[in-house]
C-alpha cells in the first residue's frame, strides 16, 4: 500500500491526531485532531494514486459491490431513499439558474462533464485524465474548458473574479488541500457568486448508528469528514461564509448540502 507521509489535520495544520480504530479499514488510518477535532485520513494514498488506482470509475463498482455484500438490507434501503428524496425536488440546472444566475461555471470534480449547465459557460477541473479529456471535449463545444489535474493546482490556473457558480459536489471530501482549494475558489469567484458544496455529513445520527458500515466512508479516496463546524471553520479560514441548504433534516441527512459566498 503507498502512502503519503502522515498528513496534518487539512483544517487548522496541527500534526498531532488521535487514531479512531472504528473507523480506520485495511491499513487506512481514520484519525481526529488533537486540536480541532476535524476527523480525517492521516495516510492518504496521494494524488498519483488517486490517478492511476482510485480513480472514482474504476472503484465505483467494487464499492457498490462491497457495501451490497457487507449491508444488503441497509444498502438497498439506502439506495431506494436517495432516489425517492430526489424524485420531486427542483432539478439541479434549476437550482444553478436559482443561485448562480448565468455566466460561467466551474465544476470542481467535474468526471466526464454530465452535469447539464444550460444557459452558462460550462468550465472544470478532473484529476482523472480519461474523464478530463472526454470533459475538455464537451465544454469546449459550449465555450468552456477543463483542466486536468488536482484541484488544489488547478483552481488558481483560472483569473480572479472568473465565476458566477463554482460547484464542489461530492468533491471535498477527497481533496487532501481543501482549505487551498476553497482559497482559490474564493479567489475565483466573482463578487455575488456562490459556491455550491455537497459533502458526507460526519456529524449525522446515521454515522453514529451504522459505524463502519456509514455510507460516508470510502478508504482510501474519502479523506475528510466533515461536520457542520468543520465546514465553517474551514470556509472561514477561506474568507467564506456558509448557508446550509438543509438546516431542518441536517441532523437525518448523510449529507451537508450548503451555499458559500464571500464575507461581508
Amino acid at each position: 500500500m503507498m502512502t503519503n507521509p502522515a498528513r496534518p489535520c487539512p483544517i487548522c495544520a496541527e500534526a498531532a491526531s488521535t487514531k479512531l480504530p472504528q473507523y480506520s479499514r485495511d491499513g487506512w488510518s481514520v484519525e481526529q485532531c488533537d486540536a480541532c477535532a476535524h476527523v480525517y485520513l492521516k495516510n492518504p494514498p496521494g494524488y498519483g494514486a488517486l490517478v492511476e488506482d482510485f480513480a472514482w470509475e474504476k472503484t465505483y463498482v467494487d464499492e457498490h459491490q462491497r457495501r451490497l455484500k457487507e449491508s444488503p438490507v441497509v444498502y438497498r434501503l439506502d439506495v431506494a431513499t436517495r432516489i425517492r428524496h430526489t424524485a420531486f425536488r427542483k432539478s439541479m440546472e434549476d437550482k444553478w439558474r436559482t443561485w448562480f444566475g448565468s455566466g460561467a461555471v466551474l465544476d470542481i470534480g467535474c468526471a466526464n462533464s454530465g452535469n447539464d449547465y444550460s444557459g452558462f459557460t460550462p468550465y472544470g477541473i478532473e484529476i482523472s485524465k480519461e474523464l478530463a479529456e472526454e470533459a475538455d471535449r464537451n465544454m469546449r463545444a459550449a465555450g468552456g474548458f477543463c483542466i486536468f489535474g488536482p484541484g488544489a493546482e488547478a483552481i488558481w490556473k483560472f483569473d480572479a473574479a472568473m465565476f458566477d457558480g463554482i460547484v464542489m459536489s461530492s468533491y471535498l471530501e477527497h481533496e487532501e488541500e481543501p482549505l487551498k482549494v476553497l482559497e482559490g475558489a474564493a479567489r475565483a469567484l466573482k463578487p455575488g457568486g456562490k459556491i455550491y458544496v455537497r459533502v458526507p455529513n460526519f456529524g449525522c445520527i446515521n454515522r453514529g448508528l451504522s459505524g463502519q458500515k456509514w455510507c460516508g466512508f470510502r478508504w482510501p479516496d474519502h479523506v475528510n469528514y466533515f461536520t457542520t463546524a468543520d465546514l465553517r471553520r474551514i470556509a472561514g479560514k477561506a474568507g467564506l461564509k456558509v448557508q446550509l441548504l438543509n438546516p431542518v433534516r441536517l441532523p437525518f441527512d448523510d449529507n451537508i448540502n450548503a451555499l458559500l459566498a464571500h464575507k461581508d
